[in-house]
């Protein structure tokens, strides 16, 4: 390096050395004058600093300085100027503070001020290096937020959850004893449904949590409909297939229902009989291998119909926008499938068509 090399020989000016380190150190320096209350030597990171910031060097003071202190620093900032005014021996007074940059965005400073000359007992001036720790104390904040968010969804996890499903498991265990009465069982199906909407509630606030894109819009769904005379599953677990098709005919007796445990079965069927628009798609987006997405790009290649309604377990945000970029998906819906929910969209189905 060219400063070992100026060291090593012994006529070196040690102080062009130490006036080079003071030009070229990119933290803030700078000299405090205690009788004039004004800076009086800044190195030029700083002066370039105060320019971007419309404040002329020769005019930095104790009055300029409060300009660009963020208002809740300022007066740590005044009190850290007077201690250091009453420093001994080799002490020093650091503080940090938040000051303003040309884009008028506050970032960290970790300030040091100690005594630069003293006539008797009297400082005259102070000695300050101001380093910006804007990154450092951006991460501190940042662990400091999942810190806490870790703690929420420990709280969520340990006692909303696991509070609701204690109770249901209770509930189970009553459900078959012989001494309790047909009211007290309806009761208790009462109460299983409500642990069961506060589970389903406590998942939503996780995904929210967990989550960076908090926003969620509802899909349009003001797009005139087919007049659908069929319904197919296409879903890879057999019990869900089986539960979804019963509610359907629980509701809706007259309409055939078909399942699929396969995607490329499931494509198949429908691309031989694409010239049919009254069919209506619930779709699982998570199988193993070839899954719902595939689905839907490889269905576009046949059909421009709207009809399909996703309806997956996963309630990330990332996969909603993914299936809003589909023209076929209509509607994207969190398992399980509910009797409200066939009951109201095939209502308001029919009274848009009436």
């Amino acid at each position: 390096m060219v400063t070992d090399n100026i060291m090593m020989h012994s006529g070196v000016d040690h102080k062009a050395l130490l006036n080079a380190v003071f030009n070229k150190l990119p933290d803030y320096i700078f000299v405090f004058d205690t009788r004039e209350k004004k800076f009086v030597e800044l190195n030029p990171a700083l002066e370039q600093q105060l320019q971007k910031c419309n404040i002329a060097p020769g005019e930095f003071n104790c009055t300029s300085l409060k300009t660009i202190i963020h208002p809740d620093d300022f007066q740590e900032a005044q009190h850290a100027l007077k201690s250091a005014m009453l420093l001994q021996g080799s002490d020093f007074v650091e503080f940090e503070v938040r000051c303003k940059n040309e884009l008028k965005l506050y970032q960290y400073f970790n300030t040091k001020m100690s005594v630069f000359e003293r006539e008797g007992d009297q400082i005259i001036y102070l000695l300050g290096i101001a380093q910006n720790i804007t990154e450092r104390k951006n991460n501190e904040i940042q662990r400091e937020v999942y810190k806490n968010r870790l703690q929420e969804l420990s709280f969520i996890t340990s006692h909303e959850m696991r509070h609701e499903y204690a109770k249901i498991q209770s509930i189970i265990n009553l459900m078959d004893n012989r001494f309790i009465t047909d009211a007290e069982r309806s009761d208790l199906i009462t109460e299983a449904k409500k642990s069961i909407q506060i589970i389903n509630s406590s998942i939503f606030k996780l995904n929210h949590k967990l989550s960076f894109n908090q926003n969620d819009e509802f899909f349009d769904l003001s797009n005139e409909r087919e007049k659908y005379s069929k319904i197919v599953f296409i879903d890879d677990d057999v019990l869900t297939n089986v539960l979804n098709k019963k509610i359907v005919q629980a509701l809706l007796p007259e309409m055939p229902v078909e399942v699929f445990l396969d995607i490329d079965e499931a494509l198949s069927s429908l691309q031989k009989h694409a010239a049919d628009k009254g069919t209506l798609i619930f779709l699982d987006i998570n199988f193993p291998g070839r899954g719902g997405w595939e689905f839907l790009d490889e269905y576009a290649a046949f059909s421009n119909a709207s009809n399909v309604i996703v309806l997956s377990s996963s309630i990330d945000n990332r996969d909603r926008e993914k299936a809003r970029g589909y023209k076929s998906v209509i509607d994207y819906i969190t398992k399980p499938l509910s009797f409200d929910f066939i009951k109201t969209f095939f209502e308001q189905l029919q009274s848009a068509q009436a």
